[in-house]
């Protein structure tokens, strides 16, 4: 690639400065006013980030609090560790989101350098007509306000953007070089393409058509050990990355794919799933590729743009996997639940490779001339120009979004940190502020901060009891203390197990889940001690429990069934022992559970009593089935009181362990919520 004389080099990056450092100033300035000086973060999960940066520096990586364990449930596994050296070199508390942010300008400063080098690759027929082109690059990494807000979020979307753009220079320069070089080139875009993935996992839909366009150019080398050099290394990432969730937390996925995503739901029929996905590509395309860059009289230009690159021989090899990659990307994050939320964050990477494909459309019509450099410039000004609109309004909703993260996540944390005695640990949900500020232990009750390997996020996805369930598998001494949770979302925990002693809320709010974040006392005296076993028990499936039902291959009727709930009932077929608190699930009529016989059931085969615990209701009628044997037994179960647990007792002829249990609601919905198995 051509190299620019060094004066021009030094004007160039001087003239690229001012329209990064003019936008940080921009969303920054007025966002520390508001914020009373705390430096700005407009989304909560930037401290998440934080967290994990905190325990990489203090030599726990993957980790979200040091004591947690692993942890999948950060969205970038690279930037908590480029986030590392700033906490080591004193950017303690909320300041490190000034090396956040000092890192987000070097960053956008990398992608104009890395676009300006794909915009002026080479001379050639029609090079001047399109050198201003180059100049202008920094103006389409800045040029949309929706964009720039998750650029200076404090999120990982800046790293993003500086590793694309050195992605996509890897990929032009493994297409011109010659031959004894493009191997080194090739795997050099290879795992750029990967680092890509570790920071952002959506750009998959980046990664994969790049790595086709390096096969495309292979030229002489062959297009299948092309595609291995440029594939391979994200595909390695994603197994190494898959095995060590399935290691560490028991799931393949990682943890916010198994909160978050529409898919992860068990109780929706898969035509409501895709009224859910469908809802959200609607939302993304009005919201962020239409309204966002300046209505639908302007939005086609940098898609247009883009197009025009396409087309063009020289700018192909890299704008066809943009444009892939962007509208990709926009279709995996329409599976994300949170997808319309959070000021549209999850389209901002779709954005920014659309911006770059129009820069590259427009140096590739430029160079066609005179009058075509004209109509880019026309096409250009009229693209960047559109969104510009918005800029006041994102701008006071960063400084908006900033103020109530700090008026209450981070109000919360110094409130926490200031009780005597200290808490020992925190239960919250997904909040990245209160543990990190505060410095007392947390465990994330939707699960994407990881605890000890347990499924939290997947208990959370099923419902709060289950959560409650996981808890109660610690030990006495390990439970939180204290709970620092939004009343709304946390139904039958916060109100059954907590005692408000504190609150903090907010005005204006455009950011927070809920405009009040409550401090509870936690009790948890209807909970059983782990460990705690029946007499006579030679097996039992805790419902609603997901260690449990993992182990005895419980299943559910779903979808439309099996929603978990739960209950603080008096224990006892005389209502007279203490409340005791457990889940269950909800059989339709017509549905049924099955679950199968532990190996811990090691005693002979023979006779046994299925003891199930349902709670109060009317009569119903359930079937109840060993696998092995022809027959169903019906059992006829009159209606229960209301203020205890109620146990229904099923004599079975012949089980062993592996056998297979199925219990059927034949009349009326079954509450199942505990089952042993007992010898007569």
């Amino acid at each position: 690639m051509r190299r620019l004389p060094r004066i021009r080099l030094l004007l160039w990056h001087a003239s690229a400065a001012i329209p990064v450092l003019g936008a940080a100033a921009a969303f920054y300035g007025p966002a520390l006013a508001r914020t009373g000086g705390v430096w700005p973060a407009p989304l909560d999960d930037v401290y998440i980030h934080f967290g994990f940066a905190r325990a990489a520096a203090l030599g726990h990586p993957f980790s979200w609090i040091p004591g947690n364990g692993y942890s999948s449930g950060g969205t970038s596994l690279v930037y908590p560790l480029v986030l590392a050296p700033g906490y080591l070199l004193g950017f303690r508390g909320a300041w490190l989101g000034l090396f956040a942010a000092l890192l987000a300008c070097a960053a956008l400063l990398d992608l104009c350098r890395s676009l300006r080098q794909l915009l002026d690759p080479r001379g050639g027929p029609g090079a001047a007509s399109s050198r201003w082109v180059a100049w202008a690059a920094p103006l389409f990494v800045v040029a949309v306000p929706l964009l720039d807000w998750s650029w200076f979020s404090g999120m990982e979307l800046a790293l993003l953007g500086a590793v694309m753009g050195r992605a996509l220079v890897a990929v032009r320069r493994a297409e011109l070089a010659p031959p004894t070089q493009r191997p080194a080139e090739q795997l050099r875009a290879g795992l750029l393409a990967a680092l890509l993935v570790a920071t952002r996992p959506e750009a998959v839909a980046l990664a994969a058509p790049l790595a086709v366009a390096v096969a495309h150019a292979a030229g002489s080398l062959g297009a299948a050990a092309s595609l291995a050099r440029a594939s391979l290394p994200t595909a390695l990432l994603l197994v190494a990355q898959a095995a060590a969730n399935r290691a560490l937390t028991g799931e393949w996925s990682a943890a916010g794919a198994v909160r978050k995503l529409i898919l992860s739901n068990p109780y929706p029929a898969p035509l409501e799933k895709a009224v859910e996905v469908i809802k959200n590509l609607a939302a993304l395309r009005v919201q962020a590729l239409e309204s966002a860059l300046g209505g639908p009289s302007y939005a086609f230009l940098l898609p247009l743009l883009g197009a025009i690159a396409a087309l063009d021989r020289r700018a192909r090899r890299v704008a066809v996997p943009l444009l892939i990659g962007a509208y990709g990307s926009l279709l995996l994050v329409a599976l994300n639940a949170t997808a319309r939320y959070q000021n549209l964050r999850y389209a901002a990477p779709a954005l920014a490779m659309l911006l770059v494909a129009a820069a590259l459309g427009t140096e590739a019509l430029a160079r066609r001339g005179r009058l075509a450099a004209g109509v880019a410039a026309a096409l250009a000004l009229a693209a960047l120009a559109a969104p510009s609109a918005w800029f006041a309004r994102q701008i006071d909703h960063f400084a908006r979004s900033s103020a109530n993260i700090a008026g209450q996540q981070v109000e919360v944390a110094r409130r926490l940190a200031a009780r005597v005695p200290r808490p020992r640990r925190v239960l919250l949900g997904d909040a990245g502020a209160i543990p990190y500020l505060s410095g007392i232990p947390a465990i994330d009750g939707l699960g994407l901060g990881g605890y000890r390997g347990m499924p939290f996020a997947r208990a959370s996805v099923h419902g709060v009891p289950a959560v409650v369930e996981l808890i109660e598998r610690l030990d006495a001494a390990e439970r939180p203390d204290v709970f620092a949770l939004y009343p709304s979302w946390w139904g039958g925990l916060a109100d059954v197990f907590g005692r408000r002693v504190d609150a903090v809320k907010i005005e204006d709010n455009v950011m927070c889940a809920a405009d009040e974040k409550v401090i509870y006392e936690a009790d948890w005296s209807a909970l059983a001690l782990p460990g705690e076993r029946r007499d006579g028990a030679i097996d039992e499936v805790d419902i609603a429990d997901l260690v449990d039902e993992r182990a005895h291959g419980y299943a559910f009727p779903s979808p439309r069934g099996g929603w978990v709930v739960g209950a603080v009932l008096q224990d006892g077929s005389d209502g007279g022992g203490a409340p005791r608190f457990d889940a269950g699930r909800i059989i339709p009529e017509g549905r049924e559970q099955s679950f199968a016989i532990g190996a811990v059931a090691a005693s002979a085969r023979g006779p046994a009593v299925l003891a199930l615990r349902t709670d109060g209701g009317g009569p119903i009628a359930i079937g109840v089935a060993v696998e092995r044997a022809a027959d169903e037994a019906r059992v006829e179960v009159p209606e229960r009181p209301l203020d205890r647990w109620s146990e229904i007792r099923v004599p079975l002829r012949d089980v062993a362990p592996g056998d297979l249990v199925r219990i059927r609601a034949l009349r009326g919905t079954f509450r199942s919520f505990h089952v042993w198995l007992l010898r007569p």
